[in-house]
């Protein structure tokens, strides 16, 4: 009889225990924050192929260099074609050590740099992709001098692949 007793209790228990297990629903969801989808619309949302030729839309937001690496998703065909790659200088002083360009073509394009960009000096740094291309991502090496934070626009005015600063 004692034995059937703790039997009841181990199988009580051990119900209990399964029970306060959490349910896949139950969980959070963990967010990834590295990678960016930045293209955004403009403010009326006109098609980015109806653009002024040569004026500047942002592709990334103002981002902390502190992360060394980040990758933006510009979007491809729809998002239109760039020529050029503005890196604006937003706070602080950023190093930009090198771009690399996933063009939608399938090709991809790799720009040293090598340039410090400051809220204070220099506030840009411009890097010319050639012929006028869609884009699929952009991805940026940077370095933190102080607090730096940068913005990224792209322009489809005219390129000759070289990197230039202001």
């Amino acid at each position: 009889m004692r034995s059937s007793r703790l039997l009841a209790l181990f199988l009580v228990g051990a119900s209990s225990l399964a029970a306060a297990q959490p349910t896949p629903e139950s969980v959070p969801k963990k967010e990834e924050t590295s990678g960016r989808v930045t293209l955004r619309e403009t403010e009326k949302g006109a098609r980015q192929d109806a653009r002024v030729p040569g004026s500047w839309i942002e592709l990334a937001s103002p981002t902390p260099a502190s992360h060394g690496t980040e990758f933006i998703i510009v979007g491809g065909a729809d998002a239109g074609t760039f020529s050029q790659l503005r890196i604006d200088a937003s706070k602080g002083r950023t190093a930009v050590r090198q771009v690399r360009v996933w063009f939608a073509d399938g090709t991809r394009k790799t720009f040293p740099v090598g340039r410090t960009i400051s809220d204070k000096g220099r506030k840009y740094t411009i890097v010319d992709l050639g012929t006028p291309k869609a884009i699929e991502q952009v991805v940026i090496k940077t370095d933190d001098l102080g607090g730096g934070h940068y913005a990224i626009y792209g322009s489809s005015g005219s390129g000759a692949g070289v990197v230039s600063s202001r």
